[in-house]
């Protein structure tokens, strides 16, 4: 009887063990997927193109989809040459209720959801009331979840 006490103790304890290490991968964070590169915010000066609600980003992953945003303005020449099958355009705003003195953009894979955390750091300068931003970076499945995070820093 204390052998079959024993044993269910250790069976017990090697399944307790074996899902507590299964949840703590599931929660672990991968590497941050990557930033191919942050364009300039110049690419939005002059153009009039249709790119979401003011706090939200749009996840562009086909020449087609760049082409209706833009519908009759032409596409600034930096975002001509995406390579859509290795990667993803993410453009996207937000309201800033100061200057902007620095914008860090970070893209984090947790599963199969991501990430897109931009810091803006603020000043005490002007009023930068529409911060518009494009960044390209590795290709992000279709129908991927992806949210948006904005920090704003004074």
């Amino acid at each position: 009887m204390r052998k079959i006490i024993l044993f269910s103790a250790l069976a017990l304890l090697v399944f307790a063990t074996v899902g507590c290490d299964k949840n703590k991968e599931e929660k672990e964070r991968l590497p941050n997927a990557k930033i191919i590169k942050v364009l300039p915010n110049q690419i939005f000066s002059g153009v009039d193109c249709i790119y979401g609600k003011m706090g939200e980003i749009l996840i562009i992953n086909s020449q087609e989809k760049l082409n209706k945003i833009y519908k009759n303005a032409n596409i600034p020449k930096k975002l001509e040459n995406i390579n859509f099958d290795k990667e993803t355009l993410v453009i996207g705003s937000c309201n800033s209720t100061n200057g902007v003195e620095k914008v860090e953009h970070q893209f984090i894979k947790e599963g199969d959801k991501y990430k897109y955390i931009l810091t803006v750091y603020q000043n005490y300068t002007d009023q930068v009331v529409h911060l518009k931003f494009a960044t390209i970076v590795e290709k992000i499945p279709n129908n991927s979840e992806v949210i948006f995070i904005a920090n704003l820093k004074l």
